[in-house]
């Protein structure tokens, strides 16, 4: 039996190769997932602990001061120094229009120090930084040039050295002169030579002790590995969370592997027919197969294994964390080898018992027996069904029990896809032959070509299946962050008309700044909103009166009535009380309070008629800033550094920065979560190319008499392109269809959950990605048909006539 699985696979390696590739790109994405983040884990821990990387013990006090600690300390014998561990804090520093996020540690004594100087000094005074040389690279500096923080635009650092420290993605480093503001309760010992840390360890313990018993002491290298260890649970739940999709490659990969087998088999049933007649048994044919998956199974997987590496150090390249080495778990990835033998074993078993069961005088037949298809139909007929209706039940349970919506919403997806999925041979077939019907009108060729798309209804949808699934995630995906995106849009529209509101706790606003702002390029407009001032520090203003001036939307909690005040829930002025009464011009006025959105706590908005019955005279101490992009980050940054400027200016809420985080976010997921899902429609598509490749093997003879009859050798190229176009346009249209849906179904699950968020659902599709979805499938088909064409083609009539 070995000896004939291994004679199969030597004959004939080209059959197999489409499932070789499924097997290594599936499990490839679950060891390149291990092996990249536990290095860049492995990686961020190295750096974040190198204060302590010359150091032999680490003492802590817990945030206690004890100034008598270090004298202490440096009693003990074999201690030849006690330093306080640098200090370290993340900021971002700006460089003219660049910007980068830094690690900043304070300047480490000579005996701690990590790194090297490689031009410059040191800092000297708490107005000097040293920055390593890719930090300076990344902002385009150098020593000599002066650098700001982003918390305070006003402070500028000047650049007087450059490290040796190596470069990351994540951030840079650099060293500064800390102020005495910043109290260090932990602490580094550095060893006399020939003294070890075991011996040390007690008589530190003991003199720690003596003036604080909470003291912990540990060895520098049991401290580095509890901050690692604290550092690996987050990574753990990133990366468990990254092995899901890892799961769903393998998931399509099986579905790739399981419809190669299944044609493998039908293209072997002779043979199959044959043994049986000469007495094997089911068991060894089923055998068989399963021995040859066994060694797919195998080969494939350390083939993805070693693509894993790869991918790992490519990644590690980039990001930087391969200066520190690859942290390989072995464990983990013997358990994703075992996966990708467990699953293509699975994938093989139900083709190995069709095999197994094929009679000697089945052998000839090509497609199932009727009965055998009507039994088959009934079985899938009843999962489909139950499936459906399960899901049906918990979709509108979703929309019932809003409490657990998005827990319905997840059961009711998982059991519609297996609904959708379990019926594709159903509905494959008819859109093939409605395709057909609709483009045979092209031509012979285009006929035939739908024809033989639809001749084997259960490979065309195993096919068309596993590009469903991929096709369907990701569109799921992108119409989930689409209309998330546009919700969220919509809403912070209504809720923060303006882009910037600035106001003046005291002072009226300078009048040189309005010129400034109205000055810049990407501001639409500015203007002042009149205000009074009331009792609690708040202040009151027609806020609705000046929107509908600018033709922006009004929330509809926040349109006041003559007689109303509309408050914020946490206002300063009402305190959950239902009506107010305020110093009025002629006399106390009392108003009706009214809880809305978009105010702060210390704002409170009327109309013009209550707003002159208010005593005092209304003054302009806020201003409204209009971008004419809400979304365009340059001119955020530069309305922001202009106000920084102003002393007393309180930023209040911001339309603008609101939707650039959100798009910012939606723009990160959706690049990253379609990546990551992608690598399951490459494995989809590769099944594409499988299936026509093997059915050319299949229909060598029909190729040639073909060929006799005068079809062109460019006919049958197209003839096998109209076939891939058929089977992806299928697969396609119901991912794209079923994956709306189920995007609309996460969306407005989750909204259901946040009633008090008040956030209206606007169902959205991103156009550019989901056309750039279905171009790359398109693109992919004529790929996939171009190596089955040029074979078929290229064989001559008789060759092909004569092949058995």
């Amino acid at each position: 039996m070995w000896r004939q699985a291994v004679s199969e696979l030597r004959l004939h390696p080209g059959r197999f190769v489409a499932t070789l590739i499924a097997i290594a790109i599936s499990v490839g994405f679950i060891a390149a997932i291990s092996v990249f983040v536990n290095s860049e884990q492995t990686a961020l821990g190295k750096s974040n602990t190198m204060p302590l990387a010359n150091a032999d013990l680490f003492v802590t006090t817990l945030g206690l001061e004890l100034p008598e600690l270090v004298d202490t300390l440096e009693g003990v014998d074999g201690v030849r120094a006690v330093h306080e561990v640098p200090f370290a804090q993340s900021t971002i520093l700006n460089f003219g229009d660049r910007s980068e996020v830094s690690m900043l540690y304070s300047v480490p004594p000579a005996d701690l120090q990590w790194s090297e100087l490689v031009d410059g000094r040191w800092p000297t005074s708490e107005q000097e930084i040293v920055l390593s040389r890719a930090g300076l690279d990344s902002l385009g500096a150098d020593i000599g040039d002066s650098v700001s923080p982003d918390h305070d635009s006003a402070t500028a650092f000047t650049i007087v050295g450059a490290t040796d420290d190596p470069a990351s993605l994540w951030s840079t480093v650099g060293y500064l002169e800390f102020g005495p503001e910043y109290v260090i309760t932990d602490y580094a010992l550095v060893l006399d030579d020939g003294a070890s840390a075991a011996d040390t360890f007690e008589g530190v313990s003991e003199a720690a002790a003596s003036l604080d018993p909470d003291i912990i002491v540990r060895t520098a290298a049991a401290e580095r590995q509890t901050q690692l260890d604290d550092l690996t649970n987050q990574f753990d739940i990133f990366k468990y969370l990254l092995q899901t999709f890892g799961v769903v490659a393998l998931l399509v990969g099986m579905i790739t592997i399981a419809n190669t087998f299944a044609i493998l088999v039908a293209q072997r049933r002779r043979q199959v027919g044959l043994l049986r007649a000469v007495g094997a048994s089911p068991g060894q044919v089923m055998g068989r197969i399963v021995v040859e998956s066994f060694l797919l199974g195998i080969v494939g997987s350390l083939l993805g294994i070693a693509l894993g590496f790869g991918v790992a150090m490519i990644g590690g390249s980039i990001t930087g964390s391969l200066y520190w080495g690859l942290d390989v778990r072995w464990g983990e990835l013997v358990i994703a080898l075992l996966a990708g033998v467990a699953a293509t074993m699975i994938s093989a078993i139900a083709p190995a018992v069709v095999a197994s069961r094929v009679k000697p005088l089945e052998a000839l037949q090509a497609v199932p027996t009727e009965a055998q298809a009507r039994r088959a139909g009934l079985i899938r007929t009843i999962l489909v069904v139950g499936a459906a209706a399960i899901g049906a039940f918990l979709v509108v349970m979703s929309r019932i029990n809003t409490e657990w919506s998005v827990l319905w919403a997840v059961g009711a997806g998982a059991f519609l896809t297996v609904a959708v999925l379990a019926a594709a041979p159903f509905f494959v077939p008819p859109l093939l032959k409605l395709l057909g019907a609709v483009f045979g009108r092209t031509g012979p060729t285009a006929r035939l070509a739908f024809t033989n798309a639809a001749r084997n209804p259960k490979r065309a949808a195993a096919t068309a299946t596993a590009l469903m699934l991929a096709v369907g995630l990701i569109v799921t995906l992108q119409v989930a962050l689409a209309t998330a995106r546009t919700s969220g849009t919509e809403s912070i529209h209504a809720t923060y008309p303006v882009d910037f509101t600035v106001s003046f706790a005291d002072d009226e606003v300078p009048a040189d700044l309005i010129e400034r702002l109205e000055g810049m390029e990407g501001v639409a407009g500015v203007r002042t909103l009149p205000a009074k001032q009331l009792d609690n520090d708040v202040v009151a203003f027609d806020r609705n009166g000046l929107l509908r001036e600018l033709g922006k939307r009004i929330a509809e909690d926040a349109h006041p009535q003559d007689g109303e005040v509309v408050v914020s829930e946490g206002s300063l002025l009402a305190q959950g009380q239902d009506t107010v009464t305020l110093p009025g011009a002629n006399g106390d006025v009392t108003l009706k309070v009214v809880t809305g959105t978009g105010l702060e706590y210390y704002q409170a908005s009327v109309t013009t008629a209550t707003l002159e019955q208010l005593a005092g005279d209304p003054v302009e101490r806020e201003i409204w800033i209009t971008l004419k992009d809400r979304g365009d980050l340059k001119a955020i940054n530069q309305v922001v550094k202009v106000l920084e400027t102003v002393p007393d200016a309180f930023f209040g809420a911001s339309g603008a920065g609101a939707i650039l985080v959100l798009n910012q976010v939606l723009d990160v997921m959706l690049i990253v979560l379609t990546g990551l899902l992608g690598v399951a429609m490459v494995i989809a598509l590769v099944g594409v190319s499988n299936t026509l490749g093997l059915s050319v093997i299949e229909r060598q003879r029909e190729s040639a008499l073909l060929r006799a009859l005068g079809m062109q050798r460019s006919g049958l190229r197209w003839m096998l392109l109209v076939e891939a176009l058929a089977l992806v346009g299928v697969g396609v249209v119901i991912g794209l269809v079923a994956g709306m849906f189920f995007g609309w179904l996460g969306v407005s699950s989750t909204l259901l959950m946040m009633p008090g968020e008040n956030v209206q659902l606007h169902f959205s599709i991103d156009v550019l990605y989901t056309a750039g979805l279905i171009a790359v499938c398109l693109v992919a088909a004529v790929l996939a048909s171009l190596l089955p064409g040029q074979k078929a083609a290229s064989a001559p009539p008789t060759e092909a006539l004569a092949a058995d």
